[in-house]
């Protein structure tokens, strides 16, 4: 008995759930065909909600923006390439001495002086 009042109502839920994804399927899939066709009514439409729509005057274009490479002075910083493709600004001191360190992890590097 309780097969049956459980067919009873699942059934009708399935055929609910399935309708519902085709109306969905099916809305996007004539949304999509306007759009190619170029539907000004799309526009104008209560249906469909516009979150942004570019106003440009005729003949306007979009231009690569070539970004100018100031000139800098190679004693106050070190160009430094980030991962991310920027590049980084890094501040050097002027009476800073390089010094070489040995690493103690490795056999085959010898301590200074030997």
């Amino acid at each position: 008995m309780s097969s049956v009042a459980t067919f009873i109502i699942s059934i009708p839920f399935a055929i609910g759930i399935g309708v519902f994804v085709w109306y969905v399927w099916n809305s996007n899939r004539k949304l999509d065909s306007r759009i190619a066709a170029g539907d000004m009514a799309l526009l104008t439409s209560p249906n469909y909600k516009i979150s942004e729509v570019i106003h440009a005057p005729e003949g306007s274009r979009v231009e690569k923006v070539v970004i100018q490479q100031l000139p800098i002075d190679s004693s106050q910083y070190i160009r430094q390439l980030l991962p991310d493709g920027r590049v980084a600004l890094i501040p050097v001191a002027a009476n800073q001495q390089v010094t070489t360190d040995y690493s103690t992890m490795h056999n085959n590097q010898q301590p200074p002086g030997q």
